[in-house]
């Protein structure tokens, strides 16, 4: 908003003053002090500020440029289209859609990718805040086949339910999962007791 706001204040500089006979200068105000930062003048003549598909087209340019400015606009937009996920694009069939699927979803890859929706996760703002404890237990998950991270990952977004847990990855009962945790807290206590 502020580069919209600074693009429309910087096409009404360009409308003529109206002549009320006021001439520029400090705003005096009752009690005989100046407004700082204020000069009294002249308004301008009012209308539209931009007119048409190619007045709005150079318009949004404008307000690009003036967004770059102040807040690396492009460097965020470079980011975020080189980072896009599935759900970042529309139900509509575009050749950026398909491109990103045919990558995704390739015949002859080896390495299948499952998106994991953690839904009660705090977000991290930054990167010094919680490091330490992504850190280790990233390192701990790496030790884990694909399962037994699935249940990892479960139990911290909320699922702890074995049968919920079971629900989820597909098992008849829980005793699969049950079989699993006993693995997992093995291979963890395995693992804290070293680091």
């Amino acid at each position: 908003m502020p580069a919209v706001t600074a693009t429309i204040q910087e096409r009404l500089r360009d409308f003529p003053e109206i002549d009320k006979g006021k001439t520029p200068g400090p705003v005096t105000l009752e009690d005989g002090s100046v407004l700082a930062g204020a000069v009294a003048g002249n308004p301008r003549m009012g209308g539209q500020v931009w007119f048409g598909e190619d007045d709005a087209r150079d318009a949004v340019v404008e307000t690009v440029e003036a967004a770059d400015r102040t807040g690396r606009l492009r460097g965020i937009l470079d980011a975020v289209r080189s980072h896009r996920i599935e759900d970042d694009f529309s139900s509509h069939w575009s050749y950026v859609l398909e491109d990103f699927e045919h990558k995704l979803h390739g015949k002859r890859r080896k390495v299948t990718v499952k998106f994991v929706e953690l839904t009660d996760t705090v977000p991290v703002q930054g990167p010094e805040s919680e490091v330490l404890g992504n850190l280790i237990t990233n390192d701990f998950l790496t030790l884990l086949d694909a399962r037994n991270r699935q249940i990892v990952v479960l139990l911290n977004s909320g699922v702890t339910s074995k049968t919920e847990i079971a629900d989820v990855l597909g098992y008849a009962n829980h005793s699969a999962v049950s079989k699993r945790l006993a693995q997992i807290r093995r291979t963890a206590e395995a693992y804290f007791d070293q680091n």
